[in-house]
């Protein structure tokens, strides 16, 4: 009963990787989180834009004096515009923003390869996971068949209690093994869920098949293209040039400031709200202003401080982000060697530890082998079988990870 209300309450869905991606786009909130840093970068790029347009602004001011018990009512209405002329701020800030917008893309982009890389790991460690499970089923059912087996025996006086404690060991360890199989399916379903934003038990439908003969890439080659490729350095190129336009404009900043101005105010002696009456009646003034950053020198020279090492901060990162790069590029890059070669060793392990079991099992049955014999080569099957699982699997995650680090990783 608990267990059909568990599946009423949790919907269950068998899931391709490109569906899992795919859902990921619709649901998952660090997608959400990252598309709206780019929204937020672009407002913030149009809101400089708009700093070189006019700015209007209307008041009114209404005062009572008194004077000798003598009160005299005053209402000011003033409508003004100002234009910047020439204002390197104004212009600078424009480039700062564009560049950050830029750098916000390029991150984005490199969010959404991140969140492919980790649906992707997750995916795959859900099969092995699974494949994990249902291997231990089998060597449950193999260790319980040999204990039955043995415990007949015992009953007939044809076994030993030592036999029987060795098939007992070996069945409690297929249930342990088992447990820890679930264990890991459990944990990559949980990462699953929480990358695509929805509640549900994903069953995977695509399975690792093994690879056929690969052919790697020189090393070199990839290493001269991680640094037009890789997210990491593209943003932290972006972050360097940023940091230069803070520059520049903090020099900048020691320049004169133009707009120009126009007003129209009116004195009156009471408010009146009449657009004719205000044109006629109110006076004009125009001009151009001159703003001459005289008395913020101490500002604008530390800042031209700040900015200077924050340029130089930001250059040394690039570099520190270059190095790191490259030595993720080679640490993945033989990862995946030695996974692809570990692959193909633990294959033909399984192959020869598989067909060793069968003989062993045919002997034993004849009396010719000893009971421990078979407990031990039915045990390095079982974990030759484990170990090739696993192999697979992470030949797939290493690959993928390769594919993140040289920019291939992309919706």
């Amino acid at each position: 009963m608990l267990l059909i209300i568990l599946l009423t309450q949790v919907q269950v869905d068998s899931i391709t990787m490109q569906d899992a991606i795919e859902r990921a786009f619709m649901n998952s909130p660090a997608y959400f989180e990252s598309q709206l840093s780019v929204t937020k970068a672009r407002i913030q790029f149009y809101q400089s834009l708009f700093n070189i347009l006019p700015t209007l602004s209307a008041t009114t001011t209404m005062s009572t004096n008194e004077l000798n018990d003598v009160e005299t009512s005053q209402c000011t209405n003033a409508l003004n515009a100002t234009l910047p002329v020439f204002d390197l701020d104004i212009i600078s800030s424009i480039f700062v923003a564009g560049g950050q917008l830029t750098g916000s893309k390029i991150q984005h982009r490199s969010d959404v390869a991140g969140l492919i890389l980790r649906i992707k790991t997750a995916y795959y460690n859900l099969i092995n996971g699974r494949e994990l499970v249902r291997s231990s089923t089998v060597a449950i059912e193999r260790a319980q068949k040999n204990y039955d087996l043995v415990k007949t025996k015992l009953d007939l006086g044809s076994a030993s209690r030592l036999e029987m404690l060795q098939a007992e060991v070996f069945r409690l360890r297929t249930l342990q093994d088992q447990a820890r199989a679930k264990t890991m399916e459990a944990t990559a379903r949980e990462e699953l869920k929480t990358l695509l934003g929805a509640d549900r038990i994903y069953v995977p439908v695509d399975s690792i098949t093994e690879p056929d003969s690969v052919v790697f890439m020189d090393i070199d080659s990839l290493l001269a293209l991680l640094e037009r490729v890789n997210y990491s350095i593209r943003v932290a190129d972006q972050v360097q040039r940023i940091s230069r336009l803070n520059l520049y404009a903090s020099y900048l900043s020691f320049m004169p400031r133009i707009s120009f101005f126009y007003s129209k105010t009116l004195y009156a002696d009471s408010f009146k709200f009449d657009f004719e009456y205000f044109s006629d009646r109110a006076a004009t003034n125009y001009g151009f202003s001159v703003a001459l950053p005289i008395f913020e020198l101490k500002g604008l020279i530390f800042k031209v401080l700040n900015a200077r090492a924050d340029a130089r901060q930001k250059s040394y990162a690039r570099v520190r982000t270059i190095m790191e790069a490259k030595k993720s590029l080679r640490t993945a890059y033989f990862s995946l060697q030695e996974s692809y070669d570990r692959l193909q060793f633990a294959k033909k392990s399984y192959e020869a530890t598989d067909e060793a079991a069968k003989i062993a099992a045919e002997r034993y049955a004849l009396g010719a082998l000893s009971l421990l014999d078979l407990l031990t080569i039915e045990s390095s099957g079982y974990d030759a079988r484990v170990t090739y699982v696993q192999s697979l699997t992470d030949y797939y995650v290493q690959r993928a990870n390769l594919s993140y680090l040289i920019g291939e990783q992309e919706r």
